[in-house]
């Protein structure tokens, strides 16, 4: 894919080095010409010293070209009018980093459908982290999260198949892992298989209790 970056925050050049090296042709946008020429030289992304404000800039950018683009400016009001632009130059993933949470909602309105708030993201996994350590990974998005859980032993669904778990309405198990093969709905799960499931944001609270039964330990 092709992904166009404005803006060289450290999660900007980050995000830039990571898709570069997942094979990605990544161009990022800044415009201090010492960070531009440190990316360049160190990592295979491309980089235009410039404004991503102004159009001619844009299209040095190839930007109707590109798969995605990704605003991550100084702050929000800047990446709103980035994301914008590049929605009315063709571009269909338009995707913005937003600070302030109650930002959000502009954006939507605005017709930019994925912000991701850094400071949001962070706080989910240290509460993760904190209150439910079996989870492992987890993606959130706007209408659910998914989980990557890992069996341990001690777990309640140890011996079980998970198709007995009784999962509630808006929690389904993807899938079950073992050995990076995918297991089928009437095998016991084992300590170190590893487990997929999805929540919806409406059912979270039977997600987490569902979860705290079956993955956390010690639990009755």
């Amino acid at each position: 894919m092709y992904i166009v970056i404005a803006g060289l925050s450290d999660i900007g050049r980050n995000l830039a080095e990571l898709l570069s090296k997942e094979g990605n042709e990544v161009l990022v946008i800044d415009r201090d010409p010492t960070k531009c020429a440190e990316l360049a030289d160190a990592s295979e992304c491309m980089a235009i010293t410039g404004d991503a404000g102004q159009k001619s800039t844009l299209e040095e950018a190839r930007i109707k070209s590109a798969h995605a683009f990704v605003a991550a400016a100084g702050d929000d009001s800047e990446n709103l009018m980035l994301c914008m632009m590049a929605k009315e130059m063709g571009v269909r993933t338009v995707i913005s980093l937003v600070d302030e949470a109650e930002h959000a909602e502009t954006f939507k309105q605005a017709g930019i459908s994925l912000q991701v708030n850094p400071d949001i993201v962070a706080a989910k996994h240290i509460y993760r982290l904190v209150s439910q350590p079996y989870v492992k990974d987890f993606l959130s998005f706007e209408g659910a999260e998914i989980f990557e859980i890992e069996i341990e032993e001690g777990m309640k669904c140890v011996g079980r198949n998970f198709s007995d778990l009784g999962t509630p309405n808006g929690v389904k198990v993807l899938v079950v892992q073992r050995g990076g093969k995918y297991l089928s709905a009437d095998k016991e799960m084992q300590p170190k298989d590893w487990l997929t499931l999805i929540v919806n944001r409406e059912s979270s609270r039977k997600g987490t209790e569902f979860m705290n039964k079956w993955f956390a330990k010690g639990q009755s």
